[in-house]
């Protein structure tokens, strides 16, 4: 089960968070996102649990808990959206018929519309 561990404290390392997950099972993957510009790490990482119940049994443990003086957010992750064209729902041309613009003129004597004039 893949996790999504958010608002990390910037000085939480990988062992620290490793440290704390080793209760609940086996971690396969780890990875923590850096900053591009300044190569910091990010506030959050992504972690592969070797089963559905270590996962669960990690979001029980450290979901909503303090840890390095923050509330971490621990659930499942979401599968990343493509951008691959063909994973992008189909686009659906809607013509809308042009509508004349309603002429609220009052009528005059003889039953044509006033025209105003110019400023």
């Amino acid at each position: 089960m893949k996790l999504f561990i958010g608002n990390l404290s910037y000085d939480t390392t990988e062992q620290i968070l490793s440290d704390a997950l080793a209760e609940a099972g086996t971690i396969v993957d780890f990875h923590r996102p850096t900053d591009r510009e300044t190569g910091n790490p990010r506030g959050f990482a992504f972690v592969t649990m070797d089963s559905q119940e270590a996962g669960e049994k990690a979001i029980d443990m450290l979901d909503g808990q303090k840890f390095d003086g923050r509330e971490l957010k621990v659930n499942e992750a979401e599968d990343r959206r493509s951008n691959h064209p063909a994973d992008r729902p189909a686009r659906v041309s809607m013509k809308i018929p042009k509508q004349r613009p309603v002429d609220d003129r009052p009528l005059g004597k003889d039953g044509k519309r006033i025209r105003y004039k110019g400023i």
